[in-house]
């Protein structure tokens, strides 16, 4: 795709970054790269910047215009005042930087999107705290999740829950500028990396509600085995088996046949059961060679794999190379060359706008005032409000997904409004089976895919494919996370579907994207974390370890909710569809630049402090977090207890919330980041709540998605849909 112009997706849309989370330079740099001019406000030289963004200043001023702007002098700037009087969306992170906002964000008229990053919301026991994301971590249940069964709570050193805030943000702000050029209504944005945490947890939000009590695993899975990483001659593998025939092929693989007939192992539930004995027998085999063998051995045999890397050996990837997934430019401050993600957009018209430059501090001032003028001079009155509606009201989305991302994206459309027809085979989604239920229907596959509308279609079959055709021609959307060609086999590759419908936007979610060098690859949500630095990032005494929570599958799904709301944004200036191709390693690799030049993007330290009655994390400077590690008393208290003593000694600190204690705080219950809804026969459902928190569209949850429905003429009549005879 070299070669494609860039991106304008946001063309004629002012941003103004005020804010000094990570989250709010995410989605600044986000919506630059999709076209918006994005004005980045910074503090004057010598003033505190070792934390938020600042400590990372080369990659979030990358691609923007930098004004410098001193609260404590410059309160007379009136050229910033008034660029901020011109702009259409404003960020903010109020609980942490509350001198910007208080000086420059009272100075604009009631014409921009304001969206505050902090870290609980305006809302609930917590509004306000500035916690940082490893304390967000501890106090949501992300960090109860993460480390080795026998181990302690672990928190994520890749800041997991300020990219995804920062994603949700940008989709939030598109879905609110959808809904300005339709109604005018102007509304603000209360993003909380709290919300974006619990929503994060839909992998082992079913456990708990099937009364179960979800734990650490380390890098195992509690689904499938063999799931680790496992130790080779010369460096980690991660191998993933969910089923049956990937084990009967590994176990040709390591020449054992006989274990694949084994009772002990036979089976997916038999190897569960003795699932340290099935890791010792693929360790033995890993162990007698080097890391390369065992991927090229694996890969033949179409086994879900990857080498462990650590994340300065990303950038000799094949497939990052292939899609020029890192850039390289010049740091104007330390002289350096300095790495910085590509674009995350790639699409069958442009490509994401790729940095050319990273700004010297405040050089943008000359250029801002004169555009300024132009943009006063540019500005299209607003149509006048007849009333909030949601932004997708009226659009029709297409989903053939499966498990997380595919899903997790089409039901966020669903909850802006959009009508999300899932196509499923005859059977139903192979996710109806996961365990636990409630009746007979599983818990994940309905949290998952909550608002949308089940259709039973055999692409298989020439019926089915005649009746998926009608079906495109009357979409807007149409999501998938398939393997890549998966569709094409079928007959419908982004050409032909362009040919059935040319305002089709076909977004395509996978593992190494559509245009890759891995080809036909498989790939699991961890697989991704070891392929691009995340598991080395989070190594725990000298192990890998992965993440708890899906952190590649559910910021691939927020990236496909991201671009396709921008896609159909500027299909209403272009009339035109297009291709979105979505890469999962991308995604990955991308949230990980903080760490690029430091191995740590933070500049505290944090101790887990084991307590009689749990785990309190502690953060601060090492010499802090020695002193705390050294201490021995910490195991004869309670949390309580060593929370007030930290507390009195200035020590930032967080309980570690086990997920049944996070879902019974009331934070949760104040932000409604869960809900409840009654099937026909009275069945009660847990849903998750959205982390976009419009003030005026407010996304809705509305419905169960309900059994698949076989698709006929009526079906078609009934979903308007012109009834070719199938």
């Amino acid at each position: 795709m070299s070669g494609k112009r860039p991106a304008e997706y946001l063309s004629g849309i002012t941003v103004v970054e005020i804010g000094g989370r990570l989250s709010a330079g995410v989605c600044g740099s986000l919506l630059a790269e999709i076209g918006a001019d994005v004005f980045f406000v910074e503090p004057p030289a010598g003033a505190s910047t070792a934390s938020g963004k600042w400590a990372n200043r080369n990659l979030f001023a990358a691609g923007k215009h930098s004004i410098v702007f001193n609260p404590a002098d410059d309160r007379r700037d009136e050229m910033l005042l008034r660029l901020v009087q011109s702009a259409d969306v404003i960020l903010l992170s109020s609980d942490v930087d509350s001198a910007y906002g208080d000086t420059l964000v009272a100075a604009w008229r009631k014409t921009a999107i304001v969206c505050d990053f902090t870290a609980f919301g305006k809302e609930g026991p917590l509004a306000d705290e500035p916690f940082s994301d490893v304390m967000v971590q501890a106090v949501s249940g992300i960090a109860h999740t993460t480390g080795l069964a026998d181990g302690p709570p672990v928190v994520l050193r890749v800041p997991v829950m300020e990219y995804s805030t920062g994603v949700y943000g940008a989709a939030a702000i598109i879905a609110a500028l959808t809904a300005r050029d339709r109604t005018g209504e102007i509304q603000t944005i209360d993003m909380a990396l709290y919300d974006c945490a619990v929503n994060s947890l839909a992998t082992f939000l079913p456990e708990h509600f099937g009364g179960g009590a979800p734990a650490r695993v380390g890098n195992q899975h509690t689904m499938g085995t063999p799931w680790n990483a496992y130790m080779a001659r010369d460096g980690w593998i991660l191998i993933c088996s969910a089923s049956d025939p990937p084990w009967q092929r590994i176990c040709d693989v390591m020449g054992t046949p006989q274990w694949a007939g084994d009772p002990k192992y036979a089976t997916l539930n038999a190897r569960l059961a003795h699932k340290d004995e099935v890791d010792q027998i693929v360790q033995e085999w890993v162990g007698r060679h080097d890391v390369a063998h065992c991927i090229e051995r694996l890969m033949a045999s179409d086994i879900a794999c990857g080498p462990i890397l650590k994340i300065e050996d990303t950038a000799q990837d094949p497939n990052l190379e292939h899609r020029s997934s890192i850039q390289y430019l010049d740091d104007p401050l330390s002289g350096k060359r300095v790495r910085i993600p590509g674009a995350l957009l790639r699409t069958d018209t442009c490509r994401g706008r790729i940095p050319d430059r990273i700004p010297e501090p405040g050089d943008a001032r000359e250029f801002a005032e004169s555009f300024i003028q132009a943009k006063h001079d540019n500005r299209c009155p607003c149509p006048e409000a007849d009333g909030p509606a949601l932004p997708l009201q009226g659009i029709r989305v297409l989903e053939i997904g499966q498990y997380t991302t595919a899903p997790l994206s089409c039901r966020h459309l669903a909850t802006l409004g959009a009508e999300v027809l899932k196509i499923e085979p005859k059977e139903g989604d192979a996710a109806r089976k996961w365990p636990p239920h409630i009746g007979d229907e599983s818990l994940f596959f309905t949290m998952s895919n909550a608002g949308k509308t089940s259709l039973a279609i055999d692409l298989q079959s020439e019926k089915g494919q005649q009746i998926f055709a009608q079906l495109v021609e009357s979409a807007d959307v149409l999501v998938e996370n398939l393997k890549p060609g998966s569709l094409a086999r079928r007959g419908f590759d982004w050409k032909r579907l362009a040919q059935i419908n040319s305002r089709l936007i076909y977004c395509a979610i996978s593992g190494f994207g559509a245009d890759s060098a891995y080809g036909q690859r498989p790939a699991f949500d961890t697989v991704l974390q070891a392929m691009t630095g995340m598991m080395d990032a989070n190594a725990f005494e000298g192990m890998p370890l992965k993440a708890g929570v899906s952190a590649c599958d559910f910021m691939g799904g927020e990236i496909g909710l991201l671009f396709v709301l921008a896609a159909l944004r500027n299909r209403q200036r272009t009339g035109k569809g297009d291709f979105l191709d979505i890469s999962m390693q991308d995604v990955s690799v991308w949230m990980t630049a903080t760490l690029w030049e430091t191995k740590d993007g933070s500049d505290q330290e944090s101790q887990m402090l084991e307590c009689a009655d749990g785990y309190v994390l502690a953060c601060g400077s090492m010499d802090q977090m020695k002193a705390l590690a050294d201490d021995a008393r910490w195991s004869q208290l309670t949390r309580s207890d060593v929370l007030e003593e930290l507390t009195a000694r200035t020590v930032k600190c967080a309980p570690v919330r086990t997920i049944a204690e996070m879902m019974d705080h009331p934070q949760t219950k104040a932000r409604s980041l869960m809900l409840s809804k009654q099937d026909e026969s009275g069945l009660s459902w847990p849903l998750l709540g959205s982390p976009l928190k419009l003030s005026t569209t407010q996304p809705l949850i509305d419905s169960l998605i309900g059994r698949p429905e076989k698709v006929d003429a009526s079906v078609l009549d009934r979903l308007k849909v012109f009834s070719r005879p199938v």
